[in-house]
């Protein structure tokens, strides 16, 4: 029975590793603020591809929920792809 809290407790570590907010404590820890504003930028730029993406393959504008949807797909993606570079790969 400890192990299936030892195997909880490292699979909620490991998705806290890849989704929580590491990548931008390690990224505002360096004060580089144009690397900041890029990755900022680069977020936008990409919920932007996805809205645009959508409209391209459905001919309309996403009703709310697909847009919520998106949303929390790209940042979850992102979240992703920042702790991969400022966390893990930084190790």
């Amino acid at each position: 029975m400890d192990d299936d809290n030892n195997n909880d407790a490292g699979m909620l570590n490991l998705i806290w590793l890849w989704f929580g907010f590491e990548g931008w404590k390690q990224l505002s820890l360096g004060k580089r603020i144009g690397a900041q504003i890029l990755y900022r930028v680069f977020f936008v730029a990409g919920f932007a591809a996805c809205i645009i993406f959508y409209t391209t393959v459905f001919g309309e504008d996403p009703p709310l929920a697909p847009l919520v949807g998106m949303l929390l797909g790209w940042f979850l993606f992102f979240q992703a792809l920042l702790n991969f570079i400022f966390v893990i790969g930084s190790r």
